[in-house]
């Protein structure tokens, strides 16, 4: 999202959208977009794109004279809410990524009011800061890796239910990392698909890309075909993996073996699927556990939104 505000708005060419309302534009060519009226002197941009999107339609709003705002002031944005709190709550829903989301934050908001706090500051040393649940609103990421053509490809196609990643019976078919939103029993994930990698490989670029996603991962799964007797994960892979970074090994193919190395869950994605289902539930819990859905404690989620807060 980028908030713009001051006089002659509707010169920077595309619509100033009424109070309230909504519309589609196109963005200075950049991106098609939604822009949400605040009133006739602020308005909210909110492009398809990423982080680059974003940065190329600021530069061209602050090189047409347009004060820019990198960060969204909930209580401008939804004026109808009763409180900052209250607020902040309506931000987070409209952006979102997980459906288990939705109830936690309502909830929690609840909860907030219950303790009567109605502003961040009231809420200060109080209630809790949660990794886990910040992983509601922003998808952690997690990074499937193994040794190629052993089936990681098509584990990522069975759990979106499309074909979203190339494959083939030939080694590096997926030479690139792919990332998509995969739904986790609720949960949201950015799953990313890495390129076959164990101690025989020794293209640089491959384990290089490899590495790179390893080290900025929230969870790491260990892919282990049914006939790999040790099921070690490559060292130039582990030593990327951050210490509070937990690794699920699962078993791949099951049809073919029993994984004699040991694993957590196995799965199966030919023609019958099997095992899938464990493996989501176990995913979703080491995300996001139960007892950080149910602790008692209030959630200071505003600060997954505003970590300067």
């Amino acid at each position: 999202m980028i908030q713009v505000q001051g006089d002659g708005l509707d010169r920077l060419g595309f619509p100033l959208v009424p109070m309230g309302q909504i519309k589609r534009a196109d963005l200075f060519g950049i991106d098609d977009g939604v822009i949400y009226g605040v009133d006739t002197h602020t308005q909210i941009l909110m492009p398809h794109g990423g982080v680059a999107i974003l940065r190329r339609i600021s530069e061209e709003l602050s090189g047409r004279g347009c004060p820019v705002r990198d960060s969204v002031r909930p209580h401008e944005v939804y004026p109808e809410a009763t409180n900052e709190i209250e607020a902040w709550c309506m931000h987070a829903l409209s952006v979102m990524a997980s459906p288990l989301g939705v109830d936690v934050l309502l909830d929690h908001t609840a909860r907030w009011f219950d303790m009567g706090c109605a502003s961040r500051n009231e809420a200060n040393g109080r209630g809790r800061s949660s990794v886990a649940l910040n992983r509601l609103i922003n998808p952690p990421t997690v990074v499937a890796v193994g040794r190629a053509n052993i089936g990681k490809s098509s584990l990522l196609n069975t759990l979106v239910g499309q074909r979203v990643a190339l494959v083939a019976d030939v080694v590096g078919t997926t030479r690139d990392h792919v990332g998509v939103p995969v739904n986790l029993g609720g949960v949201v994930v950015r799953w990313i698909d890495t390129p076959g990698v164990d101690e025989r490989v020794e293209d640089a670029d491959e384990i290089e890309i490899a590495a790179r996603v390893v080290a900025n991962a929230d969870l790491v799964i260990h892919c282990i075909d049914a006939d790999d007797e040790r099921g070690v994960l490559d060292s130039r892979l582990s030593a990327e993996i951050r210490d509070q970074v937990s690794v699920v090994r699962l078993g791949m193919r099951s049809d073919l073996g029993h994984h004699p190395c040991g694993v957590d869950v196995r799965v199966c994605t030919g023609q019958v699927a099997e095992g899938v289902g464990d493996l989501v539930a176990l995913l979703r819990d080491q995300l996001v556990p139960s007892d950080e859905i149910d602790d008692p404690c209030p959630w200071r989620f505003w600060e997954s939104l505003a970590p300067e807060a």
